[in-house]
């Protein structure tokens, strides 16, 4: 073998073997998550796990960015930085994220879980065929929702007359001013008088629960939005302290956080149905052609041993509905 032609060998070998590593080599996916409060919360548990049953491995073929943010002030600005990397994907937790990462972009998939009619927010055209570059999965289906939630807490604690109810006063979700307006109109029918104590900051959180005694109230509803997911614990702290029944967003709250109830759709299982669009999407399905979907899970979860604490007894009908009973 001459040297010209061992010398050629080698570069065909080595061209060979770079094109054999370059086939080998996976696609990485990239997605970043817009939303503010804990990352660890069920709904993020859900998509991960979704995401790895379809095969995704943070790590390997794919890199999720889940930045921890408190408000919704620093979402645009994480939002343009989405824009610039032009990630495959991105995912957003609740209406107001969704609504800046659609002002930021058109152009890349937007995945949400946990929106409250998407067709109100001038998200989507319409549920069924959305016509945009967003689609996902919605929390409830509309304000009645909050209005059984509302009759629950007062099922579950009949001596309830006088409900404080916190809720996003920010104004950039039309959402919110219809589920209060809802439950303003239903509590009459319930025997109870609200106490509205709007929300626009975590400054607000503690203005509002220094204004909520055991001698004017006695149970506090959360209108459930992400600006009150971080403050929650201190919410759920005042509330033990001054013996108030206080209906929380998910089971984790009840569970871990010491909610006396929760009746909502899983977060969990949202997350992984949100992992299922994703997957669809990194595939080459187009966004306005995924139909968005509602949930149709709810579970009811009771405190036991917060009802203790606070002086409640639960009826046992109340309790023989719920899913999960906390003792």
């Amino acid at each position: 073998m001459t040297m010209k032609t061992s010398t050629l060998l080698v570069i065909a070998l080595s061209l060979l073997c770079s094109q054999f590593a370059g086939a080998q080599q996976p696609k990485v996916h990239r997605l970043g998550v817009l939303m503010i409060g804990d990352p660890t919360q069920p709904m993020l548990k859900g998509l991960r796990d979704g995401l790895k049953d379809s095969g995704y491995i943070e790590g390997k073929n794919l890199i999720l960015e889940i930045p921890a943010k408190e408000t919704f002030d620093e979402l645009r600005p994480l939002a343009k930085l989405y824009k610039e990397k032009k990630l495959d994907v991105i995912v957003t937790v609740g209406g107001t994220a969704t609504a800046i990462a659609k002002e930021a972009t058109r152009e890349i998939p937007i995945v949400f879980v946990s929106v409250n009619d998407p067709v109100q927010l001038g998200l989507v055209k319409l549920l069924a065929r959305p016509e945009a570059n967003v689609t996902g999965v919605t929390v409830h289906a509309d304000a009645e929702m909050q209005g059984k939630r509302l009759e629950i807490l007062k099922e579950a604690a009949p001596m309830l007359r006088r409900v404080a109810v916190l809720y996003n006063a920010r104004g950039e979700n039309p959402n919110h001013a219809k589920n209060l307006a809802f439950i303003q109109k239903l509590a009459p029918n319930l025997g109870l008088t609200l106490a509205e104590k709007p929300v626009k900051s975590g400054a607000d959180v503690d203005q509002a629960l220094s204004s909520v005694s055991k001698q004017q109230t006695d149970g506090i509803f959360i209108l459930c939005t992400n600006l009150l997911r971080t403050p929650f614990k201190k919410i759920s702290a005042a509330a033990l302290q001054k013996r108030l029944a206080l209906i929380g967003c998910d089971a984790e709250q009840v569970a871990e956080q010491g909610a006396l109830l929760s009746y909502d759709s899983d977060r969990y299982r949202m997350g992984q149905r949100s992992a299922w669009y994703v997957d669809r999407v990194l595939k080459g399905a187009k966004p306005q052609d995924l139909p968005i979907e509602t949930p149709l899970y709810f579970e009811l979860v009771i405190s036991l041993k917060t009802a203790k604490q606070i002086g409640v007894t639960i009826p046992p009908n109340v309790l023989a509905r719920a899913v999960k009973v906390i003792r």
